[in-house]
């Protein structure tokens, strides 16, 4: 399968070097789809590598393409892993495309080890608008204080706080990210990876939406993979960001 993440497999090999990842880490990679990262982490880097994913169909798609690859079908808002495990979380390019963030950072939180790091890889808006992000959380908080509607599904999903025009404000997602109680230790702008990305999604399919069509098992949405939308939009970058569960833990864990 083809890579739907900026990067690859380069971009997976900086974050473990910056991160400063100790031997024989044991890994969750979220958002995972066929494995590329696990494979990864476990041949290259010698770590207990797990991955998870939404989509039963990749999970087994990558199972069938590489033998012995700990894939398990989940949910990022609902991880069904052990607690204070892991010694590092990746989300690479998957926080966009889930649908409660705030949750997908707790289960994250809940799944590290003291002193283990979250590491994320993913688009943002460079330099948004100001008006534009006061608007964005003006509209998340209205939504959000409005009382559920029995029956009303689309009128109840969870507004975001942290996104603009499909993509993250980068202010915003270390905010909720630092109330979480991570604590940030790297940021790089990885944008010259995005442009790769495109440009050879283009070259190969014609267009990104074909591309999409390609790589994605039939019968997916591919937006539900991938925020296709953010690809429009004004200022766009990706970015690495890297941060630390401290020592000392706040809060109670939904998995224990």
């Amino acid at each position: 399968m083809a890579m739907i993440r900026p990067g690859g497999e380069a971009l997976t090999k900086k974050a473990v070097e910056t991160a400063k990842l100790p031997e024989n880490s044991k890994a969750l990679d979220v958002g995972c789809g066929e494995g590329d990262t696990v494979a990864l982490l476990r041949d290259r880097f010698g770590f207990d590598a797990t991955g998870v994913d939404m989509s039963r169909k990749i999970i087994d798609k990558g199972k069938a393409r590489r033998e012995g690859l700990d894939l398990r079908r989940m949910e990022a808002e609902y991880l069904d892993v052990e607690s204070r495990t892991y010694d590092a979380v990746f989300m690479e390019c998957s926080l966009s495309v889930f649908r409660l963030q705030e949750d997908a950072a707790f289960e994250a939180w809940c799944a590290l080890k003291p002193g283990g790091k979250l590491i994320i890889s993913d688009m943002y808006i460079k330099n948004p608008d100001p008006q534009a992000v006061a608007k964005m959380l003006t509209c998340a908080a209205e939504k959000a204080n409005k009382p559920k509607i029995e029956g009303a599904c689309g009128e109840n999903e969870r507004p975001s706080f942290v996104m603009l025009d499909g993509a993250f404000v980068a202010d915003e997602l270390l905010a909720m990210l630092e109330e979480t109680g991570f604590i940030f230790e790297h940021f790089s702008d990885e944008s010259d990876a995005l442009a790769g990305f495109v440009a050879q999604a283009v070259m190969g399919h014609g267009s990104l939406e074909e591309y999409f069509k390609a790589v994605v098992p039939e019968g997916e949405d591919p937006s539900i993979f991938y925020p296709c939308a953010a690809l429009k939009a004004k200022n766009l970058g990706y970015f690495l960001m890297i941060l630390r569960k401290p020592e000392e833990e706040k809060g109670e864990c939904i998995n224990e």
